[in-house]
């Protein structure tokens, strides 16, 4: 065959810099999602307590991400979390760990889709007196987002970037406004204190936690890029600890202003609105800037969906390239993209995001989805800080070092205990709350997947996280 027919043999490399890296991660995040949705949840929970909650998960968040930069310095790989696993776990650990990404990036593509609709439609409907239905722009987002991901990673950091700016900065402006407004006077160190709690006990933060941590998750999607990176030994570890910081610091300005904006005894009053950061917008700002919260939550959708589609295609792809599972996932298109991977999410995000977008509407279908991904995601945190405490005292046991690879990934392993407590102990046992279990299932599903793996393919199941591992000889130059 001629140099011009062949297909392309991996990612595109290089072609993302350290700017668009954090936009990546920080878009997997959703900062402004998280203030609408998660956040106020953590206000509901906690009270005036809540910036304590946000801090608590902020050093949680910092220590993993320590972990996983550890890690993403020494092994760049599209497979992430996965391959850090293998590694530091072994092939089955490794193997259940991008089992579990699969289950919640996949969950999130759909989950974000049908919230973006919900507030596109509301959007047009108050803005241009257009009635669309969101099950309809459902289809019109999921077709572009899958287009956006077809022309390669470049094109979509770009997209992340332009989005997740835009939202930071409308939220972070409302927060200074109220900040400055209220004045110093207003101000109190109280919301640091569990005793600031509904119930002045400590249990309210642990139970606001799970919603605390989660507000965070997305940030390890950086490291998907780590074939696709520019020095990506530096750029991907740097990247990923920067996102929890920029986001960890935006979570407390914009937590602080909404507390200390609504007043310790406004609490109640503030999470009982519909839209309670749009409650802020109107009384701190206007009534008409409104349409500018809709609009936000539109944008950080589209950025959401976007980064978490490109980091489930690129897991497929990891997967698939080591015969983890079916081969064709790891085809590319001629401009180096997981088109095969791209092709299966879409249509998997189709048939189970359009009729529950149809028939609920796109806030509870983003509920559902959600929810049933969140334990995932505090498993996934849990295995890799153990990952990184196991692979820095054997097969980099060299580099060991006291506070980075053992302190730290415990500190975060006993942070994340809160999160994971409060998910298998709800408060209450309705339909949201127990959603979450079906991530056992899907884990039950993949301890039996792994075991047919290793009987019939036992040579392969033994290289699952290596056979794309760069040798750590070879340093990229700046």
């Amino acid at each position: 065959m001629g140099a011009g027919s062949r297909r392309p043999s991996g990612l595109a490399h290089g072609v993302v810099g350290s700017a668009r890296v954090v936009a990546f991660g920080a878009s997997s995040v959703a900062p402004a999602g998280a203030v609408v949705g998660g956040l106020v949840i953590v206000v509901s929970y906690a009270g005036f307590a809540a910036p304590l909650v946000v801090l608590i998960a902020f050093a949680a968040s910092l220590c993993c991400a320590s972990s996983i930069g550890e890690f993403a310095r020494r092994l760049p790989s599209a497979g992430s979390l996965y391959t850090y696993n293998s590694l530091g776990l072994g092939q089955t650990g490794g193997f259940l760990t991008g089992w579990m990404m699969i289950f919640a990036y996949a969950l999130y593509v759909p989950a974000g889709i049908a919230l973006t609709s919900a507030y596109a439609s509301q959007l047009l409907t108050d803005g241009l007196h257009v009635a669309i239905g969101g099950w309809v722009l459902f289809v019109v987002i999921l077709a572009a987002v899958a287009g956006v991901a077809y022309l390669g990673i470049g094109t979509s950091s770009a997209a992340d970037l332009v989005l997740v700016a835009g939202e930071v900065a409308v939220f972070a402006a409302l927060a200074v406004t109220i900040l400055v407004t209220i004045g110093p006077g207003h101000y109190s160190a109280a919301a640091l204190t569990p005793a600031s709690s509904p119930n002045g006990q400590f249990s309210d933060i642990t139970n606001a936690m799970i919603y605390g941590v989660t507000a965070f998750a997305g940030y390890e999607a950086a490291a998907a890029l780590g074939e696709e990176a520019r020095n990506t030994r530096r750029s991907i570890p740097a990247s990923t600890i920067g996102i929890v910081i920029v986001t960890g610091l935006f979570y407390l300005l914009v937590i602080f202003a909404e507390v200390l904006g609504a007043g310790r005894h406004g609490i109640a009053g503030l999470t009982g609105q519909a839209s309670p950061l749009g409650y802020l917008a109107s009384r701190y700002w206007s009534p008409s800037a409104l349409w500018a919260i809709d609009l936000v939550v539109v944008l950080t959708g589209l950025g959401f969906v976007i980064a978490a589609l490109n980091a489930a295609i690129r897991v497929l792809f990891a997967m698939g390239r080591e015969r983890a599972l079916p081969a064709f996932l790891a085809r590319l298109s001629h401009r180096h993209t997981p088109a095969t991977a791209i092709g299966c999410v879409a249509v998997f995000a189709l048939v189970l995001g359009l009729p529950l977008t149809y028939a609920d509407g796109g806030a509870r279908t983003f509920g559902y989805l959600a929810g049933a991904g969140g334990l995932s995601i505090v498993l996934i945190y849990l295995a890799v800080n153990i990952a990184a405490i196991r692979a820095f005292r054997t097969e980099f046991r060299a580099e060991f070092r006291l506070w980075r690879h053992l302190l730290v990934p415990a500190t975060a392993a006993v942070l994340l205990a809160f999160p994971l407590w409060g998910i298998l102990h709800p408060r209450a046992h309705g339909l949201v709350d127990l959603l979450p279990f079906a991530a056992l299932g899907w884990l039950c599903l993949g301890v039996i997947a792994a075991g047919v793996l290793r009987a019939r393919r036992p040579a392969g199941f033994e290289t699952l996280g290596r056979v794309f591992m760069p040798a750590r000889d070879k340093q990229q130059a700046p």
